[in-house]
């Protein structure tokens, strides 16, 4: 009886608290559901979205709420020593019963039904089309500058002729400028993707004033995976890369 007592008095102080937030696509987080499945202990978030709970090593939490996907995390030694952790959710999406639309079957998966849901194109109404992408301001500059052309009345067809304004372009730099600002346009639109993916409260928690959230995008955009990171499927890598980055970016440019 008395090695019994030892032992749970041993785990109890075994177990530590743990403070975290939990952030939404939609920067309104309801109440969200904390459980530690291991203690079988439980409580929620505040407003803020902040919430404390106690743990143990090895412990599993369980985030669940009718509006989000469920998530379970279980409780690492990096966690533990931290003491905080930080967790993100994504949308519910319920699959629809199957419905009926004209002579379409639909059983309410996307992947499985737009196949088979006939689709309308300009050319068949009609319409001229083309498959290339329309270019962007500055890559119709580029062209222009460039100004390469396979025929002309001074060339025979099939052969290549570069204007004369496409010769001074490239030995007075314009064209090397337009390239430039074409590779800048594209970064721009990358920290854009960034600064967009997470609401601005946590780059407020990361420390980063809402003045340099783009400095620190664009100080992530240095690394070579940032660009991999952006896809929706990619939030939790996305969150823990910008944890690692941030600490850097207060360090070296702050």
């Amino acid at each position: 009886m008395l090695f019994l007592l030892v032992s749970f008095s041993t785990l109890g102080q075994d177990r530590t608290l743990l403070k975290g937030k939990i952030y939404t696509p939609d920067k309104e987080i309801t109440s969200i559901n904390i459980i530690n499945l291991t203690s079988k202990t439980g409580t929620t978030n505040n407003e803020a979205g902040e919430f404390e709970i106690e743990i143990a090593l090895k412990d599993t939490l369980l985030f669940s709420s009718v509006q989000y996907e469920s998530r379970k995390i279980i409780i690492s030694e990096e966690v533990l020593k931290k003491a905080f952790l930080t967790v993100l959710l994504v949308d519910k999406i319920d699959e629809l019963k199957e419905v009926s639309i004209s002579d379409i079957s639909l059983s309410g998966n996307l992947f499985t039904d737009l196949p088979e849901i006939p689709t309308l194109t300009q050319a068949d109404l009609g319409f001229p089309m083309s498959d290339t992408p329309r270019l962007t301001s500055i890559e119709r500059k580029l062209k222009t500058a460039s100004n390469v052309s396979t025929t002309s009345r001074y060339n025979p067809p099939g052969m290549i002729n570069v204007s004369l304004d496409g010769i001074l372009n490239r030995i007075n730099g314009r064209t090397e400028k337009l390239q430039k600002a074409a590779a800048n346009e594209d970064l721009s639109q990358m920290v854009d993707a960034g600064v967009a993916a997470l609401p601005f409260s946590f780059f407020k928690d990361l420390a980063i004033p809402e003045e340099r959230i783009r400095d620190f995008i664009y100080f992530c955009a240095e690394d070579k995976i940032f660009y991999s990171l952006l896809s929706e499927t990619k939030r939790l890598e996305l969150v823990e890369f910008y944890l690692t980055k941030a600490l850097e970016f207060v360090k070296e440019r702050m």
